[in-house]
């Protein structure tokens, strides 16, 4: 058995054993310690956590963080996570609705980007897909076990791969559901599979126009490549700025998520780059093609053509050159592991000459490679048709360099 599946057993364990509501709230036990739970919320701060919404609806009271229904939008972490055991505890008013985003982005709703666990006042109604403990516009509840409004209420949720399982108050409501192409946006004319959401993303916690109140926010990350913070987005969700276009792709900001059409073309960021990591959601059409550039500079034959540096690839198609490899120069061991008209977490890292690249938290391409040691991120338009999606474009920079002139040598 894995360390990990080792912990996911002991947690499990732990959680058998234990009501809700047993300990104080805002703390761990010894044995969640040693199970390597750690708190979100410490009861006195929001440390941790952000949003694109009004920070000060969001207030801390009693050891609680409370909404005051003033736009407070979603409260998210300011870490990402894929795979996880989630506890926390809410307190809804009558007639009161929120909710628990799960691999959610920074822009956009949460609850469509990634997944919602319904918060909702249905005390005694028929569980749906939009009451308490659904996956909201998707997967319903088994059974209806939220309190009466005015009481606690206790959520752990597992998210480990493509399956999901919910306690309410210690019954277990959804059991190991795969997410699959069930999910829509609101209306079923509108149809966002769970297969097709992102796999990575932040914890949020909503404000919905009504006071709701939470505590005892508490996780164990189980995550293959977990967040280890420090990264800063090099996109800013509405426009260009920190970045120049060349060539023909057109580059258009819609809804906070960048979009390349056609091509071919490149975007290089202004800043330029040496030891880092760097990471993005990325999709990409039928037969796109796009590549996740760095230690980049521009064509000194032409800087409207392809650029020189590395290229982390993006194409789902390609039998060699497929995305996870460092295009013509290094490739992963295994096959594809993305496909179209889905999100996916790419990651790279490049310090010194070690290169690595990572989809979906799974480790593709690692390989030594000394061609180039600074230069820009640039990201790809290919082809006529092409469509390449970017979301939460963000760098953990290593060893900052100062920024050099667009046409400088590597």
């Amino acid at each position: 058995m894995t360390s990990t599946r080792r912990a996911i057993v002991c947690i499990a364990a732990l959680a058998a054993a234990a009501p809700a509501f047993a300990q104080e709230p805002n703390t761990l036990s010894d044995a969640e310690r040693e199970a390597g739970v750690v708190l979100l919320f410490d009861g006195t701060s929001l440390d941790g956590w952000a949003t694109s919404g009004n920070k000060e609806s969001w207030k801390i009271q009693d050891g609680q963080i409370v909404t005051s229904g003033q736009g407070g939008w979603w409260l998210r972490t300011t870490r990402m996570y894929r795979d996880f055991d989630l506890w926390l505890e809410f307190n809804i008013p009558p007639d009161g609705n929120s909710g628990v985003g799960l691999r959610g982005s920074s822009v956009g709703d949460p609850a469509f980007t990634g997944m919602e666990v319904q918060i909702l006042d249905s005390f005694a109604k028929e569980p749906t897909i939009t009451s308490c403990g659904a996956v909201y516009d998707a997967i319903a509840p088994s059974v209806n076990a939220v309190r009466e409004p005015g009481q606690w209420n206790a959520y752990h949720i597992r998210l480990f791969g493509d399956r999901i399982t919910v306690w309410l108050n210690d019954q277990k409501i959804i059991d190991n559901q795969p997410l699959d192409d069930r999910g829509y946006t609101h209306t079923e004319d509108r149809p966002n599979p769970l297969s097709a959401r992102l796999p990575t993303g932040y914890i949020a916690l909503q404000d919905h126009g009504n006071p709701v109140r939470f505590r005892s926010i508490k996780i164990r990350d189980y995550s293959p490549d977990p967040d280890p913070g420090g990264f800063e987005p090099i996109f800013n969700n509405t426009d260009l700025t920190g970045w120049t276009p060349r060539g023909l792709t057109k580059w258009t900001v819609e809804d906070g998520t960048l979009v390349g059409r056609n091509g071919p073309g490149h975007l290089f960021s202004d800043g330029v780059y040496r030891d880092f990591e760097m990471r993005a959601f990325v999709k990409i059409n039928a037969h796109g093609n796009s590549g996740f550039y760095f230690r980049t500079v521009p064509n000194p034959d032409n800087p409207d053509s392809w650029p020189v540096g590395y290229e982390a690839q993006i194409d789902n198609h390609d039998p060699k050159n497929f995305t996870g490899s460092i295009y013509d120069k290094a490739w992963p061991k295994t096959g594809p592991i993305t496909r179209d008209d889905a999100w996916f977490d790419y990651r790279v890292s490049a310090i010194g000459p070690l290169i690595q690249t990572w989809i979906n938290g799974k480790l593709m391409t690692e390989a030594m490679l000394t061609d180039y040691s600074r230069g820009h991120i640039v990201l790809q338009g290919h082809h006529p048709g092409n469509v390449v999606m970017w979301r939460d474009i963000q760098v953990r920079d290593l060893a900052p360099v100062k920024p050099a002139p667009a046409a400088s040598e590597p």
